[in-house]
């Protein structure tokens, strides 16, 4: 698969995880204001992401800069910065699944 082929599934998956992002984070937000969002942060300190937030739009934002990043790079950098995206598009597709599986 051609590096553009790769890169353009990779920014269809970010468009999908931020839809999905925001009506997650409009539900936590009721979840508050009902009291009943009481976590600190969305993934623990030592997973792929360098951002901790108790909301889900930073965590894309931080994967839509990755993505910006690698698109804008060498061969080499694209091939180092990769694998991390990717587990970070797995990271937030799990999460959001179980998020709303759990509203239910």
């Amino acid at each position: 698969m051609s590096k553009e082929t790769v890169l353009k599934h990779l920014q269809e998956n970010v468009k999908i995880i931020y839809h999905k992002a925001v009506d997650a984070d409009k539900q936590i937000e009721m979840l508050r204001e009902q009291k009943k969002a009481g976590f600190a942060q969305i993934f623990s300190a030592d997973t792929a992401f360098k951002n901790h937030s108790d909301t889900f739009l930073p965590y894309v934002e931080e994967l839509a800069a990755d993505l910006q990043e690698i698109q804008t790079d060498d061969e080499e950098h694209y091939k180092k910065l990769l694998p991390n995206i990717v587990v970070k598009i797995e990271l937030l597709f799990k999460m959001l699944t179980t998020f709303k599986t759990n509203l239910k």
